[in-house]
């Protein structure tokens, strides 16, 4: 008995010895200049005592700090440097037991004061840099981004394309989740597409492209997710910003916007507002032939198309965190906007027999929109770190509404040569009336087994309703009459339940690993009050996630990646509601869509860490895209979405950045994909396939006396998107930055698109269509932007949240 009792004694001091070896050790630098302004984009290195073996690096935050966490028991030292700056070093120390938190509150790094014929050598993140499993685009630090929209900035990045309605694709796919600081915007189509033409890149710190997210994120999104993220304080006590730009392309714009922050030990508020104001155009040739069979009777449609819009947006953020504990938080973020948009287009569709040159009849049309979307979030949440292993809880519950209301005028008249006086006038107006209304709740757990392992699961739900109201007016006799026929109520609700789980390991041989599951349970209907028809649907969908990577060595590491996705419809195009163009060219919705299914796996190869080659394949099950229609007895053309069989695509990327000079930098990226989309429907057999790339590349000069200067082009061959097939196109624009009063000011004039070359021209042609369009937009323009920071330079930047209304945004179009 005392022979157990002390083998028990043993093994319990034994045990206590080993996980004395194991300590969580965190240590925690930041970097500053000589005046104590942090540094950022600093190397910081963390290196064992006896020999300088490197352990751990990072590059220092915008407010000059770096931690490393989980260091095991050992003797280091942690050097830092920059370009520009001296290397410094801070004393040797021990982890520990009983150290087990380091801190370094000012490690100064001096100025080297060197000057390489004449020109000042600075440090600066590229605008294009590949992280952690996703592409970033760092807008701050791009001269050329300066007096843009968000819009605008993504048509630069590798692999986005903007197709003729403004909707974003990502290597030749669409389906992409559009989230603003971790939250869903709440908008898809027209809608978010005027959200980030009003959203001004001056407020953007980073835009984060992942094409494989973890079981941690919404399934939603075939092509991934594109994360904008906004610029935040990093000072203690009060700090702020104040922005403003002006410029013009055929028709001028100006936008403002304030952003504050104020921190304490105990809490921490944050707000900010935008407010503008764009003036542009967009103009469009559509052509299309009729009859194409019937040579008496084929009739060749030429439509050119001019519209003025104008675009007032008004979007603000108020938040508030508080700091029960230092490890427990609890805060409340509001988000909105209030934005109008009015349109002016004029459109005259010239009709003549095919092959011959004389006007059989033309038809003229005036269309006038008025728009108003308001959206109005809240979202609760907790954060709390349970113990020193690194568990951690978090919640977040939101509320969502959403108010679209729309009105539409059009009046059209019809011109024939040999009769001038029978005009045969029409005029339509509509009213449309959409609230959306979003409540979720989820809720995240961190648990670590050990220093290698840990578990990540959570609970999320959603419930969705959207009300949406068409009302038809029709002229007769000087009067307005309600169309009953054309008009439409149609109310759509959507319920999602998910779990996840998923499980990362570090291995001792330089590999890390991720195996997650996520299960998402919907229920929907789609209530046709109008025409007294439901559509309802239940399903349960799984969604495998895995991503492995490989570090051979300091210069090469590999990576692998596979997910599972899903793309719901977008609430509006499930509403069966008819919209007109003109009395020739209509859209509606279509409530059969069912949800598409995507698995993608890639393969990535990083050399240097700053060379990456990537390799992909995707598949897509009931593949969601638009489809023609046309009626040669009515010569009308309708356009809605439809499910495809499947789409698949092969993609390639290469990013290569240069540096002939220490003042010169070149950031290169190619994409190039093979896309292919299969149809079968009434029996036509619809296959259409295409090879294409998309090329981006930005040259950045660093000069004396604190300017900077900025070069880019990116250009794209023919593509293949559905049925239609686009060409090429290309763009090249830059600009130039000054900073001034201890870099606090800063100017900037910019320049896109000098040879208006950025514009769609496609064309889709089978079965009885072939349809051809051009679109042009206001995207030649010239802007000056100034932007001026005050306050204290102290403070911690606010929180960023991920709340739990993630995945509902991109669909909720109205």
């Amino acid at each position: 008995m005392k022979k157990l009792i002390l083998l028990i004694l043993l093994t319990y001091v034994g045990n206590r010895e080993c996980f004395a070896q194991n300590v969580n050790g965190k240590i925690t630098v930041k970097v500053i200049d000589g005046k104590g302004q942090p540094l950022p984009f600093a190397s910081v290195v963390l290196r064992q005592s006896k020999d300088s073996t490197l352990v751990k690096g990072e590059l220092s935050a915008a407010d000059g700090s770096a931690s490393f966490e989980k260091i095991n028991t050992g003797h280091y030292f942690v050097q830092s440097s920059l370009v520009g700056y001296q290397t410094a070093y801070t004393p040797a120390f021990s982890i520990d037991p009983q150290h087990t938190a380091i801190q370094f509150a000012n490690m100064t790094l001096s100025s080297s004061s060197k000057n390489l014929q004449g020109v000042t050598v600075t440090a600066q993140k590229p605008f294009i840099e590949r992280k952690e499993g996703a592409t970033v685009l760092n807008v701050e630090s791009s001269v050329a981004a300066a007096g843009s929209t968000v819009l605008d900035v993504l048509r630069r990045a590798p692999g986005v394309q903007i197709d003729k309605d403004d909707n974003i694709l990502l290597k030749g796919n669409g389906g992409v989740t559009v989230m603003l600081d971790g939250k869903l915007t709440y908008l898809s189509g027209e809608q978010l597409a005027n959200l980030l033409k009003s959203l001004p890149a001056e407020t953007v710190s980073q835009i984060e492209i992942m094409t494989s997210p973890s079981a941690k994120y919404d399934a939603a999104g075939n092509s991934g997710i594109i994360n904008i993220k906004t610029k935040k304080g990093v000072a203690t006590g009060i700090n702020g910003s104040v922005n403003g730009s002006g410029g013009f392309g055929r028709y001028g714009f100006w936008n403002t916007g304030l952003n504050l922050n104020w921190r304490t030990e105990k809490f921490n508020a944050f707000g900010n507002y935008n407010h503008g104001d764009r003036h542009f155009y967009n103009q469009r040739l559509a052509t299309r032939v009729v009859n194409g069979d019937n040579k008496e009777e084929a009739q060749y449609f030429s439509a050119p198309q001019f519209g003025k819009r104008n675009f007032i947006s008004n979007g603000y953020k108020l938040g508030f965190d508080y700091f029960i504990t230092p490890k427990h938080t609890v805060g409340v973020l509001l988000n909105g906007n209030n934005n109008f948009f009015r349109s002016n287009i004029f459109n005259t569709t010239n009709i003549y027999q095919l092959g011959h040159s004389s006007l059989d009849s033309a038809l003229y049309s005036v269309t006038n929109n008025d728009h108003n979307f308001n959206t109005n979030t809240i979202n609760v949440n907790y954060k709390g770190q349970l113990d020193t292993l690194g568990t951690e809880v978090s919640i977040d519950a939101d509320y969502a509404k959403f108010g679209y209301h729309r009105r539409v005028y059009l009046n059209d008249s019809m011109y024939y040569p040999e009769d001038p006086l029978n005009k045969n006038p029409h005029a339509i107006r509509n009213f449309t009336t959409t609230n959306i209304t979003i409540k979720s709740i989820k809720g995240d757990l961190v648990l670590p087994f050990n220093k290698t392992t840990r578990l990540e699961t959570g609970v999320k739900g959603s419930f969705v309703t959207t009300d949406n109201v068409l009302l038809y007016d029709s002229l007769y006799g000087g009067k307005y009459i309600p169309a009953l026929s054309q008009s439409n109520h149609f109310i759509y609700t959507e319920n999602v339940l998910a779990a996840y789980g998923l499980i990362k390991k570090s291995f001792k041989n330089g590999t890390d690993a991720q195996l997650g599951l996520r299960v998402e349970g919907t229920s929907s209907a789609g209530n046709s009050v109008t025409y007294n028809s439901v559509v309802k649907r239940r399903y349960v969908s799984f969604f495998p996630n895995f991503s492995a990577d490989h570090t051979f060595s300091k210069d090469h590491k590999l990576g692998v990646t596979y997910a599972r996705r899903i793309n719901r419809p977008e609430y509006e195009d499930l509403n069966p509601f008819i919209f007109y163009s003109d009395r020739y060219t209509y859209g509606r919705g279509n409530p059969y869509l069912q949800p598409e299914f995507t698995n993608i796996v890639e393969l990535t190869y990083s050399f240097k860490q700053k060379y990456i080659l990537s390799l992909s394949y995707d598949r897509t099950e009931n593949f969601i895209s638009e489809f023609l229609e046309q009626n040669d007895s009515t010569k009308v053309t309708t356009s809605y979405d439809k499910n495809y069989d499947y789409r698949q695509g092969w993609h390639v990327s290469l990013t290569v950045p240069v540096n002939p000079t220490k003042w010169w930098s070149i950031n290169n990226n190619l994409n190039m994909n093979y896309n292919y989309y299969a149809l079968k429907d009434s029996g036509m057999n619809i296959v259409n396939s295409a090879v294409g790339a998309h090329f981006e590349t930005t040259s950045t000069f660093t000069l004396p006396g604190d300017w900077k200067i900025e070069v880019n082009a990116y250009g794209g061959t023919p593509f293949q998107w559905g049925v239609w097939r686009g060409k090429a196109y290309y763009a090249i624009g830059g600009g130039v930055q000054k900073t001034l009063f201890d870099k606090k000011l800063n100017m900037k004039l910019n320049f896109t698109d000098v040879t208006n070359g950025d514009q769609f021209r496609g064309a889709a042609v089978y079965g009885n269509v072939d349809f051809h369009i051009h679109n042009q937009w206001q995207n030649r323009t010239a802007t000056l932007s100034a932007t001026y920071s005050f306050g204290n330079s102290k403070i911690k930047g606010a929180r960023e949240r991920q709340t739990a209304t993630s995945a509902e945004a991109k669909r909720s179009g109205g």
